[in-house]
């Protein structure tokens, strides 16, 4: 068994959330039927809580008080709540699961992550795009690779940082020396295993390099400079940023393609209002947490 498979394949990781799998066989109908979807979420109650909660913070702005499933997918859409379902489901499975382990660098994970989640919503927001809620469960779950390599060895995985930190080094480049592969490529690996939707994939896959996204360029893009902004607001996981240009990125780069009225976009004042935004990451870990 490769190091890769024995990483994903010997823990949790190798089944997806029983409610997570059931929304991906959902999906392969491509006219759900919204008592399907809330049969299936009512199905877990804690998970409906959660969702609710999710449904109710300031994410999402709702002008109504939301109560039921239902009440969501009429709100929401169905589309995007069968989305924020398979995101929120994977998310606390394992943001629960691992209280207890390694806690300070999970505890930084998991703020990271959220953070990233946030942005990305907000970026989209900003553009007036729709993409479905992938860039925001993307935010949650680019960093799934390194989720699973700190299970795998969290020995090993503190050595990572400590290389991060004392030598300089990118986390890719630290992580290809210690373990001989990094966390994009262990992400790939688990998004094949649960069989994700594409645009999801590729934000998992090629969020250090999105300019290697095959369908979802702009999708990743959006990802990738989230993930940038919350490691330059102290969101971070320890990448190996000696500093941050963001005109320099290469997902800004690859936005102002899409967009070129990003050009003439007054930088300071953009980050500084999704900066505002990133606030709301603490209400989105409170609500998935019950706190």
């Amino acid at each position: 068994m490769s190091l890769v498979k024995s990483l994903i394949e010997t823990q949790e990781f190798a089944t997806l959330p029983p409610v997570a799998a059931k929304i991906l066989q959902l999906l392969e109908n491509d006219d759900i039927d919204f008592r399907d979807l809330s049969q299936v979420i009512e199905a877990d109650a804690p998970l409906t809580l959660k969702l609710i909660r999710v449904a109710n913070s300031p994410i999402y702005a709702t002008r109504q008080k939301i109560n039921t499933i239902q009440q969501a997918i009429i709100t929401l859409g169905i589309n995007r709540l069968t989305n924020i379902v398979l995101g929120v489901s994977i998310f606390s499975r394992f943001l629960m699961s691992s209280q207890k382990f390694a806690a300070e660098i999970m505890e930084r994970f998991w703020w990271h992550s959220s953070c990233t989640g946030i942005v990305a919503k907000s970026i989209t927001t900003k553009l007036k795009k729709n993409f479905r809620e992938y860039e925001f469960i993307g935010g949650l779950l680019h960093d799934i690779g390194k989720l699973a390599m700190l299970q795998y060895d969290a020995v090993k995985y503190s050595k990572v940082l400590n290389n991060v930190h004392a030598n300089g080094m990118m986390d890719v480049d630290a992580e290809r020396e210690l373990f001989g592969i990094d966390h994009t490529e262990v992400g790939a690996e688990i998004c094949l295993m649960w069989k994700l939707p594409e645009p999801l994939a590729e934000a998992i896959s090629y969020h250090t390099h999105p300019s290697k996204a095959i369908a979802n360029k702009e999708l990743v893009a959006i990802v990738r400079l989230a993930d940038v902004l919350c490691e330059m607001w102290g969101a971070d996981i320890s990448e190996g940023f000696d500093s941050i240009n963001i005109e320099e990125q290469e997902a800004w780069l690859i936005l102002k393609d899409f967009y070129p009225e990003m050009n003439e976009l007054d930088l300071e004042s953009f980050t500084f209002e999704l900066e505002t935004e990133f606030r709301k990451s603490e209400e989105f870990l409170k609500a998935i947490m019950g706190e």
